[in-house]
């Protein structure tokens, strides 16, 4: 179970940077999904905290104040969630005594456990939830990227000025195109997109909050791609210096 799963168990940079470069030479679908405090909010309502004790959340305040791409309640994003952490390839979620993630330690692990106790999710294979953050630096990733030829879609409020810099030096990606990302409403017509645009894309990665949990899946699981969800790592990248 989940709650027992000590930090030395979670699999490593390398080890996740050898899986989707494999899944990239085979062109397998395959999905990365991150849980932090976010996400166990949304997956919290009518689950393991009632939805008034949701909504009382801070995180959720400023969520309902249009800063945080989803508006609670909504039962639908949470039971997408629920399901793409179960058929999801690696599920990030934080370390034992996290000290990276702004949160109430409450609403971190200790959050989560209960939260797949009681939906039943015991994922396929576990990593750090920041490891978004750890691969903007570490060059490994993007080499594996860029060696592979890999076509990359950011998704994401910074696309645009996040791929300006990674198809320059160090990076050197390939990006055929990007698609703006601001909040949930915006999920059906971005598959569409996505979906319609499957030949000129190998692997996605999604900055976009909790939604980018959702589009990581239905990039592997509907389109067949590889869908990361990179967490903050493009608003990072878009404000690196050259």
């Amino acid at each position: 179970m989940i709650a027992h799963i000590p930090n030395e168990s979670l699999l490593d940079k390398d080890e996740i940077i050898s899986r989707l470069g494999e899944a990239l030479k085979e062109k397998k679908p395959y999905c990365l999904v991150r849980i932090g405090d976010g996400e166990n909010f949304v997956l919290s309502q009518d689950s393991v905290y009632t939805m008034e004790h949701t909504l009382q959340q801070l995180w959720v305040q400023e969520a309902n104040k249009g800063r945080k791409g989803v508006r609670l309640p909504n039962i639908a994003l949470r039971d997408q969630i629920v399901t793409a952490i179960r058929e999801a390839d690696i599920v990030g979620i934080l370390a034992q005594n996290d000290k990276v993630i702004r949160a109430h330690p409450n609403h971190k692990r200790v959050l989560t456990n209960r939260i797949f106790q009681h939906f039943g999710l015991e994922p396929k294979a576990v990593c750090n939830a920041i490891v978004n953050r750890e691969l903007i630096h570490y060059q490994p990733f993007w080499q594996m990227l860029a060696e592979q030829g890999a076509r990359v879609v950011l998704v994401s409020r910074w696309a645009g000025g996040t791929k300006q810099r990674l198809i320059r030096p160090p990076f050197n990606l390939n990006i055929p195109f990007t698609l703006p990302f601001e909040r949930n409403e915006m999920m059906e017509s971005t598959l569409e997109v996505l979906e319609s645009r499957k030949d000129e894309y190998d692997i996605m990665l999604a900055s976009c909050g909790v939604n980018a949990v959702v589009l990581a899946h239905q990039v592997a699981a509907r389109i067949g791609k590889i869908g990361v969800d990179f967490g903050i790592g493009s608003q990072i990248i878009s404000y690196m210096k050259s």
